[in-house]
């Protein structure tokens, strides 16, 4: 949680502090002369922490991490003075500037205890839970070396006048450097090692970014090597300027480091977004340190002649480790970018993943997308709605307009992890991969369309066969049975000579069969009729009218416009509409006369059918009959409306697209 007023007002001024030494360090700059290299690489040394590290504490103390915020800070500031007290002696003023022997002194004391505090205390620190038994003892060494070696530095004369102890301490202080960084180095590997323990160990939620604070306090543990050597060995190394550089880089990597378990484990509250852009350049300073580090052991570890031949060998040996230069770019490539940070792999990923994920093509191309990004969320809309997702929701969104062939047609929304803020390069390989993702999306919506058009077209199907067999059970089966004992009876009337009788009731069954060969006729028509084949829609609609016309219902049709051209799959489902309608206006609506309707312009078809029958019943369910002919409607893209006819009855129209 953000903390108390009292608590922002201390982080700004921390913070505020922290930037104000910077500022009057780089001040000075122009009105100073230029020192040795190795010094002057301590200086911007020291001018980045205080900037760097001022901007943290000013984050962390202002959401309440008040131990850490508190050492980042420490350090900030020290180092600030530390550039102060560097570049101050420097001032080119007549007779020099006043007290700068005494200022000298900051240089080698300010940036002592926060720094050593960063390496030996802070990592302990960055968790979420209560500081088991050996974390303990582990955060008091550290303060307590961090706070030795400090006092050691204060109580050391300055030039010859003691202020407290002797010059036999001075010498000593200065004899046992390589020892006090040896502890501090030690020290910071163990707590590099706990980290690392820890993301092995914890469950994945509480282990996000523990390999990146593993690296980052590895790097500051091994960038004080160089001062744990022998002082004959040390000091060279020091002057040409590694030990400065080294630490530089270090210290730029490890607040991001940092940052990453704060931020991807929301600690303490703290829930700003990072850009990966500052993420990934911290962590590439921290690769030039590493090989930096590489690249003089190696140098060191070899006997190297002196001169011109001594330099040109170093310089081999240099660029026979640069490889693994290369190699530490591509980890922290990979650890920030993912695999998309190689070119074409995610193109790559998102082809074999269409075709062979089991959740679908969809789901595929979206975790392909997820995974060579290095993404925490990807979700994918159209239409307003959403397609498919994959992943939680974690920092701020970056959103990718998708368009096919030029139209519009959703959008691309995705997330990094907690805390971090996508930045420019992620937005343009997703604008890469927009292209693919907007056409498998297509797919897959045209592949559930059919589905849903397959669908209907098999219960169209299926109430068709479900029609045909209740005409055929309710009318044809009633009829044959009837013929089977019309003829059993005449066969009797014939077998006890009553032939006049048999005569009249087989006259009756030639008449009934007569019947029942025009229903099938009809239920053929009413499939689809060859007037429909031959002349077009209007003709076969106009013969449904008269051959459904009776002495009960009177039946008219009306029909307008080009009939004949449309093609065969919209006629046969105008006419299966109308002959349903016309049916069940025939055996439920009660009606006594039915009008049909068809008009055809240049853009649509309009089909209607009415009766004067008893109307809709509104608490009805709708029956197999009008489900099928909405159906039917929507396979052609049109629509369908009932509604109340005037001044009573139903009234069907449908309007589909010619």
């Amino acid at each position: 949680m953000p903390g108390t007023s009292n608590t922002r007002a201390a982080a700004t001024t921390v913070a505020a502090a922290a930037l104000l030494t910077a500022v009057v360090a780089v001040g000075m700059l122009p009105f100073s002369r230029t020192d040795e290299a190795w010094t002057e690489w301590f200086y911007l040394n020291d001018v980045l922490v205080a900037v760097v590290y001022g901007l943290l504490a000013g984050l962390l103390l202002s959401r309440g991490a008040r131990v850490v915020g508190a050492l980042a800070g420490l350090a900030a500031i020290g180092c600030g003075l530390a550039a102060i007290g560097q570049r101050y002696p420097l001032l080119e003023v007549p007779g020099g500037p006043p007290f700068a022997e005494q200022l000298i002194d900051v240089v080698g004391t300010a940036w002592v205890p926060g720094t050593l505090a960063l390496i030996t205390v802070v990592p302990w620190l960055v968790r979420d839970d209560p500081l088991p038994r050996h974390a303990r003892v582990a955060v008091a060494a550290g303060a307590t070396v961090s706070a030795a070696i400090t006092l050691a530095r204060v109580i050391r004369p300055v030039n010859g006048v003691i202020r407290v102890g002797s010059r036999e301490w001075d010498a000593f202080v200065e004899n046992t450097l390589p020892i006090q960084m040896g502890v501090v180095v030690l020290l910071g590997l163990a707590a590099t090692a706990d980290a690392f323990l820890r993301w092995r160990r914890l469950p994945a939620d509480r282990r996000r970014g523990l390999g990146w604070l593993t690296l980052g306090s590895a790097l500051m543990a091994l960038s004080f090597i160089p001062l744990a050597l022998p002082l004959e060995v040390s000091r060279p190394i020091a002057y040409a300027s590694v030990t400065p550089v080294l630490q530089m880089a270090a210290q730029a990597f490890f607040p991001a480091a940092t940052l990453a378990v704060v931020l991807r484990q929301r600690l303490w509250g703290v829930d700003v977004a990072v850009s990966r852009t500052l993420l990934w350049s911290l962590l590439t300073a921290g690769a030039v340190a590493a090989y930096v580090l590489l690249s003089q052991g190696v140098i060191a570890l070899v006997p190297l002649p002196d001169g011109t031949a001594g330099a040109v060998a170093a310089g081999v040996l240099a660029m026979a480790v640069f490889p693994a230069r290369g190699w530490l770019q591509n980890r922290v490539d990979h650890l920030v970018r993912g695999p998309s940070a190689r070119p074409g792999t995610a193109a790559e990923r998102l082809a074999q993943r269409i075709g062979t994920d089991a959740a679908g093509p969809v789901e595929g191309a979206l975790e392909a997308i997820r995974e060579s990004l290095r993404l925490h969320s990807v979700r994918l809309e159209l239409d307003d709605r959403v397609l498919a997702e994959v992943g939680a929701t974690g920092g701020p969104p970056l959103t990718v307009a998708l368009s096919y062939g030029g139209t519009p047609v959703g959008r691309l929304t995705v997330t990094g992890a907690p805390g971090e803020r996508l930045d420019a390069r992620t937005e343009k390989d997703l604008a890469v991969l927009a292209g693919p993702v907007a056409a498998v999306a297509q797919l897959a919506v045209r592949t559930e369309e059919l589905d849903a058009a397959r669908a209907r077209t098999t219960a169209v199907r299926v109430e068709e066969r479900r029609l045909l067999r209740r005409e055929l059970h309710d009318r044809l089966g009633p009829t044959l049975v009837g013929v089977g004992l019309t003829v059993r009876g005449a066969r009797n009337l014939l077998d006890a000579g009553r032939t006049a009788e048999a005569g009249e009731l087989l006259e009756q069954l030639r008449g009934e069969l007569d019947r029942s060969a025009e229903d099938v006729r009809t239920l053929a028509r009413a499939l689809l009729p060859p007037s429909l084949e031959r002349h077009g829609l209007g003709v076969a609609v106009t013969e449904l009218a008269g051959r459904l016309g009776s002495a009960d219902l009177t039946v008219t049709a009306e029909v307008s416009g080009d009939t004949a051209g449309l093609p065969p799959d919209l006629a046969a489902g105008l006419y299966g509409i109308a002959a349903e309608a016309l049916v069940n206006a025939r055996r439920h609506a009660r009606a006594a006369s039915a009008a049909v309707r068809l008009a055809v312009d240049g853009t649509s078809v309009r089909l209607e059918v009415a009766d004067d029958g008893r109307g809709l019943d509104g608490t009805a369910e709708p029956g197999i009959g009008l489900r099928s002919m909405r159906e039917r409607a929507e396979e052609l893209g049109g629509t369908l409306a009932l509604g109340s006819a005037v001044p009573h009855g139903t009234l069907v129209q449908v309007v589909v697209p010619r």
